[in-house]
């Protein structure tokens, strides 16, 4: 019997294929309700093939299909919008650098991004309701023998009962090991575990559809009894490793020379995601700082006339992998020349800051300068906050896995950053906090996550009563 998870995995493959077809076919209807006319000139037929041919690379490498679960259309089409807003980007750029713009339809455009995001979102509501309809014609869920012991094969039995996507149903749970194997809501019972389980395993009645091994760390000895009866069953096999002694910040399975391996420390952000984020950052990098210029050019005499030294404070901070990387900021206290490691925290009324470095620090004008870092690849718009190198040696020790926040790039703004964790870090529950905010941040990276926190940053994130 296939498995409930078989048909969204196939809706799921052809996903992007579907997007793609949905989005030029978006495009073209663009064009008729714009000129009531379905003849689509030379012009517009490239750019239909040239947005729908980034959107099938740029979908994909943005995570709109990463966490697919077609029940899910709403959160499932969200995650579609990086993706589209880049294409969008990408295409008014090209028009921009061929001088090109005025020859197109900004209606057109703002249509066809309409026209793809609906399209994008019915998909998804057709394939929650085709889903519905074919699993209403399953005439039972699909029955799961669970072999194990203890805790941990009992929780995979009650994750597998409660679970909302997929209908599973626990024929029982069997130990090999035991004195005598019983499997609930069977009554069976037997002085010969092992044979019992064989049995149950290759008896029709039974009606099992799978079979899961769910054993705990200290039952690894054992599994190759198990092997030899499961080589001769024609059942779905699956593994459940125990990894509860593992002290995880997120695990994800790869291939390495050949062998399968577990990843203790990955990140979403990897191969294509590392590009995408570093395109964006450049970008965004490269837009503020056009913007600000005039913004740039005030503070840097703002800082110059209200007292001596540089306009600029320079100090090494740990960057990505641990990378020491030297970290820009308008200058905000006297050029004392005293702990420059970073050792002292700025605190509430410092009497080391300026008169206008006062206004920068609660506005947070002084990380202007960090957008020239994101340009050189120090960097990323969004990441975990850089911290002294003295103060990460401070930590490190006190905090565990207090270090892998440095997986990934540092950001002018972050995850706990919005949520109000900023300024001075006094005590251990302070960085115990923001530390918690920042592995979340790596953990559960999107494209879509990091626009969120920069709109956040935008409303409330760039001021607060913990900047001084």
């Amino acid at each position: 019997m296939p498995t409930p998870d078989s048909r969204p995995s196939i809706i799921a493959t052809l996903a992007p294929l579907i997007d793609g077809a949905l989005i030029g076919l978006a495009a073209w209807l663009a064009y008729f309700i714009r000129w009531d006319k379905w003849t689509m000139t030379l012009e517009y037929g490239a750019v239909l093939v040239l947005g729908t041919g980034l959107a099938l690379v740029i979908l994909p490498a943005t995570g709109a299909y990463r966490s697919w679960r077609s029940r899910h259309y709403w959160s499932s089409t969200i995650n579609t919008l990086p993706g589209l807003l880049i294409v969008t980007a990408l295409l008014m750029s090209a028009g921009a650098l061929t001088k090109t713009t005025a020859d197109f339809s900004r209606l057109w455009m703002a249509y066809w991004f309409g026209y793809a995001l609906a399209g994008l979102f019915l998909f998804r509501w057709l394939s929650v309701t085709l889903v519905k309809l074919l699993q209403a014609d399953q005439t039972r869920a699909t029955r799961v023998l669970i072999i194990g012991e203890g805790e941990f094969a009992r929780s995979v039995a009650q994750k597998a009962t409660s679970a909302q996507d997929e209908k599973w149903e626990v024929a029982g749970i069997v130990s090999p090991w035991a004195q005598a194997a019983k499997v609930a809501n069977g009554g069976i019972a037997a002085s010969d575990p092992l044979a019992a389980m064989e049995r149950l395993i290759f008896d029709p009645d039974a009606n099992l559809d799978e079979i899961w091994i769910a054993m705990d760390n200290a039952a690894l000895d054992k599994q190759e009894a198990i092997i030899r009866v499961l080589q001769t069953s024609c059942l779905t096999v699956r593994y459940i490793p125990d990894l509860s002694m593992l002290a995880l910040l997120n695990h994800a399975p790869s291939e390495v020379a050949g062998m399968t391996v577990i990843d203790l420390n990955a990140s979403p952000l990897t191969g294509h995601n590392t590009l995408v984020k570093a395109l964006v950052d450049k970008l965004i990098a490269a837009t503020a700082l056009v913007i600000l210029a005039p913004v740039f050019v005030i503070v840097a005499l703002l800082v110059k006339l209200d007292s001596p030294g540089p306009v600029f404070f320079r100090q090494p901070r740990h960057g990505w992998d641990g990378r020491v990387v030297s970290i820009l900021k308008f200058r905000t206290m006297q050029n004392t020349g005293s702990l420059p490691d970073g050792s002292q925290q700025a605190q509430v009324n410092d009497p080391r800051i300026t008169r206008i470095g006062q206004f920068l620090r609660r506005t947070s004008l002084d990380e202007i300068p960090q957008f020239l870092n994101v340009l050189r690849g120090d960097m990323s718009v969004v990441g975990p906050r850089p911290h002294p190198v003295a103060l990460n040696h401070s930590y490190a020790g006190r905090i565990d896995a207090y270090m892998q926040r440095h997986r990934v790039k540092p950001g002018i703004t972050g995850w706990a950053q919005v949520h109000g964790l900023r300024g001075e870090t006094d005590t251990l529950d302070k960085m115990q906090r923001r530390i918690e905010y920042d592995l979340y941040y790596i953990e559960h990276w999107s494209l879509w996550l990091d626009i969120k926190i920069i709109l956040l940053t935008l409303v409330t994130g760039w001021a607060g009563k913990n900047a001084y």
